[in-house]
């Protein structure tokens, strides 16, 4: 039986890097749910940083502060306004853009299949009878309202742009 050579270095291939910066606790919290499902054994590291607030504007600025991935979305909200300077800067860096419109909680109600209000706090209200504004920013309890096979087999194109990143 042959032994292997313990001063030869082993083989390493380098792994492709993500990030996915998010405006707030809530998208941070569900990228984070996103990661735990669909992330095992994609051959891809994967970071998420949450920008903490904002306008699309502070976030796209967080990103481009944020160099050294080979792939970076970002994830905000069209309730504000993104200025056309500012996404051309995020595209020039090769940043995909995620938009959420108005908000989160109406990508989540699509998601689900329900009736999107237009406005955020209709939104917010409207998925208030599934999460709390608590268990929203916990990334643990998105398994009870979305299930690995209601995500994966989602039309949305922001379910599916935030899914390629897993290789899915």
């Amino acid at each position: 039986m042959s032994r292997s050579n313990p001063n030869k270095r082993k083989h390493r291939e380098a792994r492709k890097t993500a990030q996915i910066v998010v405006e707030g606790f809530t998208e941070e919290a569900f990228c984070k749910y996103l990661k735990s499902v669909f992330a095992r054994d994609c051959g891809i590291n994967v970071e998420i940083h949450n920008s903490r607030g904002g306008s699309p504007m502070d976030i796209v600025r967080s990103a481009l502060t944020r160099p050294g991935f080979d792939r970076t979305l970002v994830v905000y909200d069209t309730d504000l306004d993104l200025p056309e300077t500012w996404a051309a800067k995020a595209r020039k860096a090769g940043h995909e853009m995620v938009p959420s419109t108005p908000c989160i909680e109406a990508l989540f109600l699509e998601i689900l299949g329900e009736r999107v209000p237009t406005n955020t706090n209709e939104c917010k209200r409207a998925f208030s009878k599934h999460m709390t504004d608590q268990q929203k920013c916990d990334y643990r309890t998105y398994d009870k309202v979305f299930s690995e096979e209601l995500l994966a087999g989602s039309p949305h194109p922001s379910i599916k742009r935030l899914l390629s990143v897993f290789g899915r």
